[in-house]
């Protein structure tokens, strides 16, 4: 097997790598690790879905609004944008399950089990973290991006710019 197909075959190992912006935003120097043929998504803001119901519809309106602030939103983000939503939306309403009911219920057999809610809420938990660092939206995300470059200013740390 070639290192391609071994690589196909169990997968990339590591972190995924950040977008070109980010490691610019985050003061990358060395210039091999930029990808100048890096694709960049249009400058469009994401349409919501028609079929959001209200409470994501919300959140899709209050996420996309910072996003925005951050210049990090991209109409190509869609999916992804509305997968982060509907988790924070399950979320709220499984820890509402939660706050109402107890963390340990009875179960099938009559004995004591988890409450299941517990599970969706921490399942949803997960997906909204994982989405929620993809898009800048944890600390730790926004900790290595300087907000001046992220504004449009800082030209003179961007080892590309003039140049396009």
């Amino acid at each position: 097997m070639t290192g391609g197909a071994t690589e196909a075959a169990v997968g990339k190992r590591g972190p995924a790598p950040a977008p070109t912006a980010l490691k610019l935003l985050r003061g990358e120097r060395h210039l091999t690790r930029i990808n100048e043929d890096e694709p960049q998504p249009r400058e469009a803001l994401p349409e919501p879905p028609q079929d959001l119901d209200a409470e994501v519809a919300e959140v899709w309106r209050e996420t996309v609004r910072e996003l925005a602030v951050m210049r990090i939103a991209y109409a190509c983000d869609a999916p992804s944008l509305r997968a982060y939503c509907e988790a924070v939306v399950v979320h709220r309403k499984a820890s509402r399950l939660v706050a109402q009911s107890a963390i340990l219920v009875k179960g099938a057999n009559g004995g004591w089990v988890r409450n299941p809610a517990l599970q969706i809420q921490r399942d949803s938990a997960q997906t909204i973290r994982a989405f929620a660092q993809e898009f800048g939206l944890t600390p730790s995300a926004r900790s290595s991006i300087k907000a001046t470059e992220a504004a449009g200013g800082g030209a003179a740390d961007n080892p590309f710019a003039g140049t396009g």
